[in-house]
């Protein structure tokens, strides 16, 4: 049932189109053997599970996903993004895991610091409304630099929080025979031998960490998806350096509104992670338009009506909070899930590659082949 709220949402949201509304359908994306939609496993789900790490007394909660037909399954373990949970990106996790990977997420200490919901987005002007209901979909309003909230208030976390995020991965990784004899349902669904990290945004610098940045590399990791990565930044103690003991194949990905906690954190800042990394198995991948939240499957719905007054967002956690009467980067509903398509396309042909040995999927990630399946998308590799 949790994970058929989404759909219903989004049935309900097309359904409500008015009659001087388009609702185009957005096809789904195919790139060779790829589909973004659910692949062709039944995913088990094991929403809540404790584990105990008896050095630092503290009990960490995970949630599993796995398939339910087979095995045995590689293993993507994966850092939430500051304030999110071991209940989030679900609709990222449930895409690897109906494609043949056992995903778990553990939940740091952080999690629920942020509110689930963020503020509204701000109106869209009347033009842009003409523009919607000319049936074109994808459209976007340039976007000014702005800060994001969620990577300045990790920005301002220290090395302390960053080693119990790394610790709490490790627990997970140490702990795979302890789930199979509590969940029945795992045995013979787990390789240890094929394990990835990966993570978003404060999740990537945790699955970093621990496939290796900083020369604490767990051996165990074969490779790492790092989305939204940081560049070098003093209040992370991240140098440049610190990416040359990246020695595991690793996935750097970015959007072109991708931004860090202050405006010089920019996507080409993301993209020093890739630059600094040895060359091996290294891949950017930079998609037109994508957002910090784009890669948590997160669909905007907007408020089309023209601004009259000076609107404001209010949130819990922000408190009240003016907008700007500018158009800010709202997007229709189409541009949102062609980028995430392609976020989940691209993000398990590298899975495929490193943690299933699949040649078809190495190709894909090739230039060429990649930016000729995915229009908005580029990919750089070394």
């Amino acid at each position: 049932m949790r994970r058929a709220l989404p759909f219903l949402f989004l049935a309900a949201a097309c359904s409500s189109s008015g009659p001087n509304q388009n609702a185009t359908v957005i096809p789904t994306l195919s790139v060779g053997n790829y589909s973004a939609d659910m692949g062709p496993s039944p995913v088990g789900v094991i929403p809540a599970a404790t584990l105990h790490d008896a050095q630092r007394n503290k009990d960490l909660e995970v949630s599993i996903e796995y398939p339910t037909r087979g095995g045995p399954f590689p293993i993507i373990v994966f850092s939430h993004g500051y304030g999110s949970s071991d209940h989030g990106y679900e609709p990222l996790i449930s895409y690897w895991t109906s494609n043949g990977y056992v995903c778990i997420r553990p939940s740091h200490a952080d999690a629920g610091a942020i509110p689930a919901t963020p503020p509204p987005a701000p109106p869209v002007s009347t033009a842009s409304q003409s523009r919607r209901g000319s049936g074109q979909q994808g459209m976007i309003i340039p976007l000014p630099p702005q800060t994001n909230r969620m990577e300045d208030i990790y920005d301002r976390e220290r090395e302390l929080q960053w080693r119990n995020r790394a610790l709490d991965m490790k627990l997970v990784l140490d702990s795979l025979s302890d789930l199979e004899r509590q969940f029945p349902e795992l045995q013979g669904k787990m390789d240890h031998a094929r394990v990835g990290v990966g993570g978003h945004s404060y999740g990537a610098l945790t699955a970093l960490l621990v496939a290796g940045i900083n020369g604490t590399t767990d051996p165990r990791v074969k490779s790492v998806i790092a989305m939204s990565p940081p560049g070098p930044s003093e209040s992370r103690a991240i140098t440049a350096q610190s990416f040359a003991n990246l020695k595991v194949p690793a996935m750097f990905m970015t959007g072109t509104n991708d931004r860090g906690a202050n405006a010089s954190e920019t996507p080409d800042w993301r993209k020093q992670a890739f630059e600094d990394s040895p060359s091996g198995d290294k891949y950017f991948v930079l998609i037109d338009s994508a957002r910090h939240l784009s890669f948590t499957g997160q669909v905007s719905f907007y408020d089309m009506t023209p601004i009259t007054t000076t609107p404001t967002s209010s949130s819990p956690y922000y408190g009240q909070q003016p907008m700007p009467q500018q158009q800010r980067g709202a997007m229709v509903v189409g541009n949102d899930r062609r980028i995430f398509q392609m976020i989940k396309i691209a993000s398990l042909a590298f899975w495929d590659a490193y943690l299933k040995s699949d040649q078809t999927a190495r190709d894909l990630l090739q230039p060429q082949k990649f930016e000729g399946a995915f229009s908005g998308a580029h990919i750089s590799v070394k």
